[in-house]
């Protein structure tokens, strides 16, 4: 599976990823985002849904890379 960190807002609040499981032309988009000036508890995942299937695994990753930078 790759994971690709697409862009992040201006003020750091949002990291958008890119997912390509193994094996498949399929790419899954996702968001992790929190409002300015709110803790980590009040961060939301955002998943288009014309974006594709999105691995849970994927997610536990992204999660983990957001909490360092959110």
């Amino acid at each position: 599976m790759a994971i690709t960190t697409v862009g992040t807002d201006g003020d750091d609040r949002a990291i958008e990823f890119l997912v390509r499981p193994e094996g498949t032309p399929e790419e899954g988009h996702f968001t992790i985002f929190r409002e300015h000036g709110r803790g980590w508890e009040d961060a939301r995942l955002a998943v288009d849904p014309a974006a594709g299937s999105v691995p849970v695994a994927a997610v536990e990753w992204a999660v983990e890379f957001a909490r360092e930078y959110l």
